[in-house]
């Protein structure tokens, strides 16, 4: 009797998605000095094609996730952030990356503004994550003033 029970297996999907490459791994990058020309430079480059742009409520809920943990470190002198912060900076890259992968416009500015990359350099320095909410705060002005604002 002859074996037919290949009309029941399974496909093999994973042979027909093996010739795309998988995404890069994310590396750390450190924030460059002159953040608010580079947060220019994103939004001229998004302010392009503004169907793709992302929208006002969108960049700014993003603000307001790095925004609690500057509130956390701002008045504080220590070179470290607090425990409390370096989780909060993990749960926001989940959320960055979540946000992301929902919509495309979302992707589209978390990579131009290399947001996960900048993440990632923030390590436990808090000076840094400083400078990172400071770009985020460019990264909203520059959106508002070159793609404006209420889009629909």
């Amino acid at each position: 009797m002859a074996n037919n029970n290949n009309q029941y297996q399974r496909p093999d999907f994973h042979r027909s998605n093996s010739a795309q490459q998988p995404p890069a791994e994310i590396k750390a990058l450190p924030l460059p000095e002159d953040y608010v020309d580079a947060a220019e430079a994103v939004m001229q480059r998004l302010a392009e094609d503004r169907r793709n742009a992302i929208t006002t409520s969108k960049i700014r809920n993003l603000l307001s996730l790095v925004s609690d943990i500057y509130n956390a470190e701002n008045l504080r002198n220590d070179t470290k952030l607090l425990p409390e912060s370096v989780n909060a900076l993990t749960m926001m890259r989940i959320r960055v990356v979540y946000e992301a992968g929902r919509e495309q416009k979302v992707k589209t500015f978390v990579r131009e503004a290399k947001l996960l990359e900048y993440i990632k350099g923030i390590g436990t320095d808090r000076e840094k994550l400083i400078a990172f909410a400071h770009y985020m705060e460019a990264l909203v002005a520059y959106h508002r003033y070159l793609i404006g604002g209420r889009e629909g």
